[in-house]
């Protein structure tokens, strides 16, 4: 899962969890927002919004390298001539 410390809350752990939401944790304290930075669950009532989007922006490596409205892989050299 893909996580970060804030960078000027250093004892803030941004996490993301397996329901594609951000976990935030801070000693005790949790909270768990949207993947936009909206208030879900727990004590921890804020969040940075766009640290939420930053962590939550985890492509699958299978197809990050797809085009849009494409199924093939960059840099695939099947040739069709």
């Amino acid at each position: 899962m893909a996580s970060m410390y804030h960078p000027f809350e250093t004892d803030v752990l941004y996490q993301a969890d397996e329901d594609g939401n951000i976990r935030l944790t801070k000693g005790n304290s949790m909270g768990v927002f949207t993947r936009e930075g909206i208030h879900l669950s727990g004590d921890i009532r804020h969040a940075d919004p766009q640290l939420c989007v930053w962590v939550a922006n985890n492509p699958d490596p299978a197809t990050m390298f797809q085009r849009a409205g494409r199924n093939t892989i960059i840099g695939n050299s099947e040739n069709k001539d």
